[in-house]
């Protein structure tokens, strides 16, 4: 049985938070892969051979595509809480609609 006596156990969904959440992770979605160059990264020093500078060159590349993925991931959370926000706000509809429809039924179309 639920602590809450409604079934919530006290979570309790503030769609404009929903939407604000998103937005922020887009936002700080985009300025994350701003603050680094994507893939080819930069150039690296000269390391003083060619099989030192191809190795140093490929960490660095590699480290520029993970920032890239965790730049798209943080993005991808925003649009997750986005689609979080729509629904709720859809389903707050409907039942808003379906009320009405019961409390008058000639309503109904």
């Amino acid at each position: 049985m639920p602590a809450d006596p409604s079934g919530s156990d006290g979570f309790q969904v503030v769609i404009r938070d929903l939407q604000q959440a998103a937005q922020t992770f887009h936002a700080e979605g985009t300025t994350f892969k701003g603050i680094m160059p994507g893939v080819p990264g930069p150039s690296v020093p000269d390391g003083g051979s060619a099989g030192f500078d191809t190795i140093a060159q490929a960490v660095v590349d590699a480290l520029c595509a993970l920032h890239l993925q965790i730049s798209g991931d943080i993005t991808g959370h925003g649009t997750k809480l986005q689609r979080a926000h729509d629904n709720y706000a859809h389903t707050e509809e409907s039942l808003t609609t379906l009320i009405g429809q019961i409390d008058n039924p000639n309503a109904i179309k």
